[in-house]
């Protein structure tokens, strides 16, 4: 009898035994006390979640932030930021996507429909966020979308789920960022015009290089500059288009989705890669890049060592650079940042000459839950103030009344309507600061917003046009007049969107074709490949079939049918 009331004894505790050595029951949710949707602070007690964030070097320390401290009072709530520096961040998100133990959230790692699809669709460990896009949930964020017209279904997961909340960029004159600039001291001392043509530039590099427009009676002038890594800094980019339409960015490390020289032609995905006009682009630049008009370091440095090359030299050095804005290769405010100016796409020898387009879709990946976070409705709550104006320039420029504040009656924005705030501290995304986050990952700077900013009535012929304080005039003003009457939208691939199974098929086939063309437009600038031998080049060609750029091709052209016909 006793024998048997141990049994059953050691039976009722069994499953305490088995859970207190480790079983892997879930733990119970955290009871979380919510104040009403719309209210501050967002929960009654203080809680803790956990953001992994991509870091850059503007950021010091997510964690004592000014801002984060700011947000943390707001909210009520406390987040511990684990950071990853942002040239680590796809090594680091592959190693903990792998190892399924994650934070509450991802952060700025831009995951994109590959992997939403992978680990939401397939997997389910990213959560479906569709509850939160509603007015009830998120009013800010979806207020924003309304700039933004399809932006929610550009969102959606080809399974009907949304597995992420964007950065909203109304960003003008980023939608044609491959820009070049060229040192206007130089061509005064030259006594030469900017040029507007292929051959003109090439005559205008030449005058650089041998006729010392800095004076110090020394052959130190780079004529042309760029960087592989960097936000437009690719000279390739902007050449390539006075020969073909042609997006390709060479950095081996850039998506294998987009800008690797896919576009529209009447309807259907095309390639630039295996076209003459695009191996007559090849040429032009190797010709440059030869004869030492080119910098040699444009094709392996990043935008930092660019700047470095710009900015290091007693005298100026370098002619032209190309970059998304002027801050990309000069220190802003210097004396050579003011005085670079852009110019106008280059017309071929053909009349080809095109700008190339950005699309301002929303960025996708911004913010990525996990779907077993138990803080899910506070960190939605959390970041739908950061799609408010106040959020989105609090956490982007600084505090009120130090870099910014709401404008005054009377000022005008950069597109001649009523403006809606003014700048009294310059943006840098340069310098290490800990006063705000400077790159926003999840916030809403709309149309309206951007080209909202005050603007003092001012032309280029006034000695302060270029100057740093007027930069967003000037980058609106050279976005419209030099570049936006060459650009053709309907040459750009859009965003395409495929299937569990698509991904599955062609993820690893596109990667190894991306960087067989990105390497191999290298070798063919450079020289290491010969682009002006007929069998070197049909041997390339040869290798994009092989690489099966055509089924790639068929595949796109599915996806583009199935989400725009």
């Amino acid at each position: 009898m006793r024998k048997s009331i141990l049994i059953v004894l050691f039976a009722l505790l069994l499953p305490a035994l088995l859970f207190a050595q480790g079983s892997k029951r879930e733990p119970e949710k955290p009871a979380v006390e919510y104040t009403p949707i719309g209210t501050f602070p967002i929960v009654k007690e203080k809680i803790t979640v956990d953001i992994m964030v991509v870091q850059p070097p503007c950021v010091e320390d997510y964690n004592t932030n000014r801002f984060s401290k700011y947000m943390e009072e707001l909210t009520g709530i406390h987040v511990n930021f684990i950071m990853v520096p942002e040239q680590a961040r796809q090594e680091k998100l592959a190693l903990v996507l792998a190892s399924g133990d994650y934070p509450d959230a991802f952060l700025g790692f831009g995951i994109g429909t590959e992997l939403e699809t992978t680990y939401g669709s397939q997997e389910g460990l990213f959560l479906p966020l569709n509850k939160y896009y509603s007015d009830e949930w998120m009013p800010n964020m979806m207020k924003a979308f309304e700039e933004f017209p399809g932006g929610i279904g550009y969102m959606t997961n080809i399974d009907g789920n949304i597995y992420s909340i964007p950065r909203l960029e109304g960003c003008y004159h980023c939608s044609n960022m491959a820009k070049m600039f060229v040192y206007q001291p130089f061509l005064d001392a030259l006594g030469l015009k900017v040029p507007t043509t292929t051959d003109e530039f090439y005559q205008t590099l030449k005058a650089i290089k041998e006729r010392d427009p800095n004076g110090n009676g020394r052959a130190d002038e780079i004529p042309l500059a760029g960087s592989i890594i960097g936000w437009g800094d690719q000279v390739e980019r902007f050449l390539l288009n006075s020969f073909i339409y042609c997006d390709l960015d060479t950095n081996i490390n850039a998506n294998a989705e987009s800008n690797v020289g896919f576009m529209m032609v009447d309807g259907k995905v095309d390639t630039a890669m295996n076209k003459d006009g695009y191996r007559e682009g090849l040429a032009y630049v190797h010709k440059l890049y030869k004869e030492g008009l080119i910098y040699s370091g444009s094709f392996t440095q990043d935008s930092s060592q660019l700047t470095q090359l710009v900015e290091s030299s007693a005298q100026p050095t370098v002619g032209f650079a190309t970059g998304g804005w002027r801050g990309q290769f000069a220190t802003i405010g210097g004396d050579r940042f003011n005085n670079f100016r852009a110019i106008a796409p280059l017309k071929g020898p053909k009349g080809v000459q095109y700008s190339v387009v950005f699309f301002q879709d929303p960025s996708m990946g911004s913010l990525v839950l996990s779907s077993k976070t138990p803080y899910a409705d506070a960190i939605m709550r959390y970041f739908d103030f950061m799609y408010t104006q106040e959020g989105t320039l609090l956490q982007r420029n600084g505090f009120r009344g130090e870099a910014w504040d709401w404008a005054k009656p009377g000022q005008v924005g950069l597109d001649g309507k009523p403006a809606v705030w003014e700048q009294l501290r310059l943006w840098n995304d340069k310098d290490p600061q800990n006063d705000t986050w400077i790159q926003t990952y999840a916030s809403a700077t709309t149309p309206s917003l951007k080209n909202g900013l005050a603007s003092p009535p001012i032309t280029p012929e006034d000695p302060e046009y270029y100057l740093p304080s007027n930069n967003e005039k000037t980058l609106f003003d050279e976005t419209t007049y030099l570049y936006k009457p060459y650009e053709d939208v309907t040459v750009e691939v859009p965003q395409l969107k495929y299937t569990a199974e698509e991904n599955e098929q062609f993820s690893t086939v596109k990667r190894e074709l991306a960087n067989y063309i990105r390497q191999s437009a290298v070798k063919f600038m450079v020289g290491s490949m010969d682009v002006h031998n007929d069998r070197v080049w049909n041997d390339y060609v040869a290798g994009l079939e092989k690489l099966q750029m055509n089924e790639v091709l068929a595949l796109m052209q599915k996806a583009y049918d199935r989400q725009y016909k």
